[in-house]
């Protein structure tokens, strides 16, 4: 049985498993808490190397089935680096030895999926844009243009991809893993190993953006199934299908899906559906056959409020500005 989880159930019942502190005073920012059994077996450690750079390791094997369910929110710009997938299955996200990149800004609303008996080990980092840009601006912040799209506001999409690390991302990680030091020492060690591995994803990416490394390509048979999703998606954008079911419908995992539809589309699947919803109450709007409300509820909006607020975002107008 699949057990179904809100983002914020997920992790107020990580939380509420009493932490192990390590070593007292001296590794207070270090904090272990183990996974609740009722979905898996392993710990998840915390580490708070400043309000504005947090490191995160996990190590874990999910017992059952989990759907976690996540609403669109802002997102910290962040580096998770997937040491062991390890999982019966084969439609898995993510493999052993890829690291995944986001940038700050909104990420959409989206529902992972994580197999029963799948084996993770993995080191995440989260950076607050203004820390970023004080380490990789000039001395106002400004990032050169390479790296400017790594930083978006509340209201963007945020940009994401994926590649396989470097050996030298590999024995950063393990030394992370296996870090000798402990208090001050070991706070001023893993921030620099932080950075280590945020300066070579950084590398990459300028290299990306000056052509000089491609991003991983899709499989002709792969663009097949993002355009089967996309008609899936325009025949349903009333009611569409989640992300998870989406994807198993036309044969690819989640990931492969949502990196598809950036390559395809230059946009998220969800983020082609809202722009697809938008232009065609624009478009029924200017007919004047529908009263508002009908045309909300037509592109998928139960809520006008909220139906209003994404056409004013989208066009910078209202819905009644441009009926007739």
């Amino acid at each position: 049985m699949t057990l179904i989880l809100s983002l914020a159930d997920y992790w107020k019942l990580c939380y509420e498993v009493e932490p192990i502190q390590q070593n007292s005073e001296l590794n207070e920012f270090d904090i272990t808490f183990k996974y609740p059994t009722l979905f898996a077996e392993g710990y998840h450690r915390h580490i708070k190397l400043r309000d504005c750079i947090l490191l995160d390791i996990y190590n874990y094997q999910q017992q059952k089935s989990l759907i976690v369910e996540c609403p669109e929110r802002e997102h910290l710009l962040e580096f998770r680096f997937y040491i062991l997938i390890d999982s019966p299955y084969k439609n898995v996200p993510y493999q052993t030895g890829e690291y995944f990149l986001s940038g700050s800004g909104m990420a959409c609303e989206c529902a992972s999926l994580e197999e029963g008996l799948m084996r993770e080990v993995a080191v995440a980092i989260h950076i607050k844009p203004e820390m970023f840009r004080s380490f990789a601006g000039d001395t106002s912040g400004e990032l050169p243009k390479e790296l400017q799209h790594l930083i978006g506001r509340s209201d963007q999409l945020t940009y994401e991809r994926y590649r396989t690390q470097t050996p030298g991302m590999l024995l950063a990680l393990q030394q992370i893993l296996q870090c000798p030091y402990q208090g001050v020492t070991k706070r001023v060690y893993l921030e620099s190993k932080v950075w280590e591995l945020s300066a070579l994803v950084i590398e990459q990416e300028i290299q990306i953006y000056q052509g000089f490394l491609e991003v991983h390509a899709l499989r002709p048979s792969e663009i097949d199934c993002v355009y089967h999703a996309k008609e899936i998606l325009l025949k349903n954008h009333d009611n569409p299908p989640s992300l998870l079911q989406l994807a198993r419908q036309v044969g690819l995992n989640d990931r492969k899906l949502k990196q598809g539809f950036r390559s395809v589309f230059g946009t998220t699947v969800f983020g082609y559906l809202h722009n697809y919803r938008m232009e065609l109450a624009h478009n029924l709007l200017i007919q004047g056959n529908m009263n508002i409300t009908e045309v909300a509820q037509k592109v998928g909006y139960a809520s006008l409020p909220s139906f209003s607020n994404a056409f004013r975002k989208k066009f910078g107008i209202s819905p009644k500005s441009c009926h007739r």
